[in-house]
C-alpha cells in the first residue's frame, strides 16, 4: 500500500516538474532550436538569394490588329559588380522590355547582351543600381553525383524570392535533340516551377552548379537544369559577340542498337541512322539522304533506309557519345571526309560545314510554357536517348 501511495505521489511529481519545463518553454523570447541542416539551409538562402533576380518581360502584340501584349517572368542570378546577369534564352526571347526586380525591391531595365538557345542560355545587363550588387560563385558541374543536396532559388509565378530543396536524382536530356544535342542535364527532384527558370541551382557549399531550365507537364518532382560547366563554355563568347557560332551539316539521326541491327534484314552497321537532312544544309548539298520507313520496335520509334554515317574526319561515330566527341573537334568553314553506308556499300564525300543559322524562339505566354510544350510534345523522343542532331 505504502508502494503505491510512494509510485503515486512520484507521478504527480513528474506532470509538476513536465508542466514548469513546457511552461518555461512557450515563454515570450524563446527561439526553438533548429537542426544543423536547416542552418545550413537557411544560411545558404541568405546568401544566394541577393545575388537572383526576378525577370518581369513584355512581349509585343502576335497579331497585327491585336493591342494587349504578353507578358512572361523568370529568373536569373548575377554574375559581377557590373550587373552581368545570367537566365534563360527562353525567358527573355523576343521580349520587347525587361524589368528586373533585385532582393531589395530595387526595380531596374535590363538588356539582352547575348542568347543562344541551342544550350537554353542567356546573358542580360542590368542597368546601374544603387547600393552593393550581391554575386554568386560558380561551381564544378562535372562532379556532381546523383544523390547530390541541391537548392533551387527563383521567382516562381512571381511569387517572392523562394527556396526549394531536392537531390540530383539522375542525368538526361529532357529537350529534342535539335534542342540539346550534346548537353546532358541535371535531372533534379527540387519543385520547380513558372518563374524559377534561369534561377541558379546551388550544391551544399554555395556554388551555382547548374541553371533551372524546364520541367516536365503533368510530373511530379521531375525538373531538368542545364550543368553551369556548359554555361562557363559560351559565356565569354555570348558577352562579346552576343551568340555561338557553331559548324553546321544539317543532320539529325540515332544509332541503331545491335538488336535493331539484327532484326532487319536492311543493310545496317553501327553509326548515325539519318533521319533528316535539312533543306539548304551542307548534308543536303553534298547529297546525304534521310530515311523514309517509320517503324517502332519496343515502343522506341526508327526511320529506316537512310544512310549511316561511320566516320568523320577518319575518327568513328559508332554512337552517341564518340559524335559528340568528334563533332566538338569541327570548326566552322572547314571541309571534313565522311564515310557512309548506303544500302550496303560504303561511299565517301567531303563536306565544307557553315555556321549553324540562328534557331528563332518564339516567345512564351508566360515563363516555362515554350519549354512545358517541347517537353509534352517530345516525350517519344525521351524514350530513345541516342539521338543527335549536328
Amino acid at each position: 500500500m505504502e508502494r503505491r501511495k510512494l509510485e503515486h505521489s512520484l507521478m504527480r511529481l513528474a506532470l509538476f516538474l513536465c508542466s514548469i519545463i513546457l511552461l518555461t518553454a512557450t515563454g515570450p523570447g524563446v527561439v526553438w532550436a533548429i537542426t544543423a541542416d536547416e542552418d545550413r539551409t537557411t544560411k545558404l538562402y541568405e546568401s544566394i538569394a541577393p545575388a537572383t533576380v526576378f525577370l518581369f518581360t513584355a512581349f509585343a502584340p502576335t497579331q497585327p490588329l491585336s493591342t494587349s501584349s504578353s507578358v512572361g517572368v523568370g529568373s536569373g542570378f548575377i554574375l559581377d559588380e557590373t550587373g552581368t546577369v545570367l537566365t534563360n534564352a527562353h525567358v527573355v526571347a523576343g521580349a520587347t522590355t525587361i524589368t528586373a526586380t533585385l532582393f531589395d525591391g530595387q526595380k531596374v531595365n535590363a538588356v539582352v547582351v547575348g542568347s543562344d538557345p541551342q544550350t537554353d542560355v542567356a546573358v542580360v545587363q542590368l542597368a546601374p543600381i544603387k547600393g552593393h550588387r550581391t554575386t554568386v560563385r560558380l561551381g564544378d558541374s562535372d562532379h556532381l553525383k546523383v544523390g547530390q543536396k541541391v537548392l533551387v532559388v527563383g521567382s516562381p509565378f512571381g511569387l517572392g524570392f523562394t527556396l526549394t530543396t531536392g537531390i540530383v536524382s539522375g542525368w538526361g536530356s529532357p529537350l529534342a535533340p535539335v534542342m540539346r544535342g550534346d548537353i546532358k542535364m541535371i535531372q533534379t527532384t527540387a519543385p520547380i516551377n513558372p518563374g524559377n527558370s534561369g534561377g541558379p541551382v546551388v550544391d551544399s557549399d554555395g556554388k551555382v552548379v547548374g541553371m533551372t531550365t524546364a520541367m516536365i507537364s503533368g510530373a511530379q518532382n521531375i525538373g531538368f537544369a542545364i550543368p553551369i560547366n556548359r554555361v562557363k563554355e559560351i559565356l565569354e563568347e555570348l558577352k562579346s559577340n552576343g551568340h555561338v557560332a557553331r559548324p553546321w551539316l544539317g543532320v539529325t539521326g540515332s544509332f541503331p542498337t545491335e538488336a535493331v541491327i539484327r532484326l532487319f534484314s536492311w543493310p545496317m552497321t553501327a553509326g548515325l541512322l539519318l533521319a533528316d537532312v535539312e533543306e539548304g544544309s551542307p548534308a543536303a548539298n553534298a547529297g546525304l539522304r534521310a530515311g523514309t520507313l517509320r517503324v517502332t520496335v519496343e515502343g522506341v520509334p526508327w526511320i529506316l533506309g537512310g544512310d549511316i554515317l561511320v566516320s568523320i574526319k577518319g575518327k568513328p561515330v559508332r554512337s552517341a557519345e564518340e559524335f559528340v566527341e568528334v563533332g566538338k573537334r569541327l570548326n566552322v568553314g572547314e571541309a571534313v571526309d565522311i564515310e557512309f553506308l548506303r544500302e550496303g556499300e560504303i561511299h565517301r564525300i567531303r563536306v565544307p560545314l557553315r555556321e549553324r543559322p540562328a534557331v528563332p524562339m518564339r516567345p512564351p505566354g508566360h515563363s516555362g510554357s515554350q519549354i512545358r510544350d517541347t517537353l509534352t510534345s517530345s516525350m517519344p523522343w525521351m524514350a530513345q536517348s541516342n539521338i543527335v542532331a549536328y
